[in-house]
């Protein structure tokens, strides 16, 4: 099978479209933030999983797989992790994704 050019993490168009809404309210936004802004019907999928963190990480797949290709294309930022006390993990780093500056 070819490998993707212009989406290698096989995002749609829709994906990269609910990320880039979420991203022009928030600016700043993790993949769980996105995915339960944009679609939150898919909140309660992937619930045969065993562990907590096996759910989200098939629910929020397709949603980084879009923040990846838009990062190759420019328009978003990987923002790093955040641990902050006020998390409700603050052992477990979130990684955001930011708005690409416009220069």
């Amino acid at each position: 099978m070819a490998k993707r050019k212009t989406n290698e993490a096989g995002s749609s168009t829709g994906h990269r479209a609910d990320v880039l809404r979420v991203l022009g309210v928030l600016k700043s936004a993790t993949a769980d933030q996105i995915q339960r802004l944009s679609s939150p019907h898919l909140t309660y999928r992937h619930t045969t999983k065993d562990t907590a963190a096996e759910q989200k990480e098939a629910r929020t797949a397709s949603h980084r797989g879009a923040l990846n290709d838009l990062r190759r294309h420019g328009l978003s930022v990987d923002g790093g992790r955040i641990t902050q006390p006020q998390l409700p993990r603050p052992s477990a780093g979130r990684r955001r994704a930011e708005v690409a500056p416009p220069w």
